[in-house]
């Protein structure tokens, strides 16, 4: 698709990864993948994405870490909808980054299709772009 989107999915799990992006590809979306913190910055010092998926505990680098390097380290405007099995929504960690624009979202795992995507459209419709961001105590 010319006008598709796309997203860049960085998970460690291979099978999540899998799922995440026959989700988004059957929705119209062009999929990215990455298994650690160090593909994802690699990916993204060389090309563009729409959007993030995030997994908030990687191999190589916690999420919430990943996030803020992936502003600092790239040029990469991107909104982040992190994805994790390790937090809740209501986590102060979550709460805190989600007020500070670093993220644009939080989903848990597991996910059902429907909240993904339901993730998906709502960041990318309401613009959010968490390139203004204050700082994460």
């Amino acid at each position: 698709m010319a006008n598709s989107r796309t997203v860049l999915v960085v998970d460690d799990e291979p099978d999540v990864r899998w799922a995440l992006e026959m989700i988004l590809r059957r929705n119209g979306f062009d999929v990215a993948k990455a298994g650690s913190g160090a593909e994802a910055l690699h990916y993204l010092a060389k090309s563009f994405c729409d959007l993030i998926l995030l997994d908030a505990k990687l191999g190589d680098v916690d999420g919430v870490e990943l996030a803020r390097r992936i502003r600092s380290e790239t040029d990469c405007p991107a909104p982040v909808i992190l994805v994790s099995g390790y937090f809740y929504k209501d986590d102060s960690l979550i709460m805190k980054t989600l007020a500070s624009g670093l993220i644009a979202a939080f989903v848990t795992k597991p996910f059902r299709h429907d909240e993904i995507m339901q993730a998906v459209h709502s960041v990318l419709l309401s613009g959010n772009n968490a390139i203004a961001m204050a700082p994460i105590p």
